[in-house]
């Protein structure tokens, strides 16, 4: 009867541990691989949206749901621009939430860019989240357009 016991129990703790494994594996963002967002298009973006950032200090870019940060040799595409671009990994959320910048502790805001959808062949909708703005209204789609390696934002919408 023991053995049973302990077998039963055995067998429900390994279904237990199972699911939650399961569970957390699947609320787990994925990382994206930066180097399909690091693109002409991308830069363009990113330059289009800075005019929008007039009180941010610093801009801090992001890739896909899990924030994965771009390489250096794209964030050195944006070298003097206004306000600077840095990666998210230069960046730290301050108890009050603010980003700041490790290094200075300038204020800045996360540019999130979350997803590219093709619209019809040369124009895209990219989905663009801001960390300055409230929960709930900081998502945007930018629907920008190319014509020979030229990139330009048509429009911008809530989500």
């Amino acid at each position: 009867m023991k053995k049973t016991a302990i077998i039963v129990t055995l067998i429900l703790g390994i279904i237990v541990v199972g699911a939650a494994w399961r569970v957390h594996h699947a609320r787990t963002p994925q990382r994206v691989e930066a180097a399909g967002f690091e693109s002409d298009m991308t830069e363009a973006l990113v330059r289009g949206i800075s005019p929008e950032l007039q009180n941010a200090s610093v801009c801090f870019v992001a890739f896909g749901e899990d924030k994965t940060a771009p390489s250096w040799p794209f964030i050195a595409r944006f070298a003097g621009s206004h306000p600077p671009v840095e990666s998210f990994k230069y960046s730290t959320s301050s108890p009050g939430g603010k980003i700041l910048d490790v290094s200075t502790g300038r204020a800045g805001v996360t540019v999130q860019i979350i997803s590219f959808k093709e619209f019809v062949p040369g124009t895209f909708d990219v989905l663009v989240a801001f960390s300055n703005l409230p929960s709930g209204r900081d998502r945007f789609v930018y629907r920008i357009s190319g014509t020979g390696g030229d990139w330009t934002i048509k429009s911008r919408k809530p989500e």
